[in-house]
């Protein structure tokens, strides 16, 4: 069996640098690795958007919130109001004052309110601009 530093020498041994670099059309770049870094020119996501779809929420309203809104991918929200929550959408924005969104999936619906059943943390579920 090898050691360590003898694979290690091995795959360096037979390693070769990069001697050229070409410039190709970005759909003609599948299995290519990029000669230096690339840096995006505009911010990726541009808003703060939902990565799920769930309910929009102020972590400290506690468990049991009205839904006072609803937000779908493209349109825009209203500001969170203490003690309620925002049904929103995968690519809707959040609304001011949510600091979490809570996945439908760990809620349970009653009347107009939303119960959550598992607490999100900070930021779960939000996707930040230029993230």
């Amino acid at each position: 069996m090898l050691s360590v530093d003898e694979a290690l020498s091995q795959m360096l041994a037979k390693a070769k640098p990069v001697a050229d670099i070409e410039e190709i059309p970005t759909l003609e770049a599948t299995g290519r690795v990029l000669a230096r870094a690339q840096r995006s020119t505009m911010d990726v996501p541009p808003l703060d958007n939902s990565a799920m779809d769930g309910y929009a929420v102020r972590i400290a309203d506690g468990t049991k919130l009205r839904v006072a809104q609803k937000i779908m991918a493209g349109a825009v929200g209203k500001p969170l109001e203490p003690g309620t929550a925002a049904r929103i959408f995968t690519g809707a924005p959040i609304p001011p004052g949510a600091d979490a969104v809570v996945m439908q999936e760990h809620t349970t619906a009653e009347g107009d309110s939303v119960v959550i059943n598992k607490r999100p943390e900070k930021d779960q579920w939000i996707r930040r601009t230029a993230s």
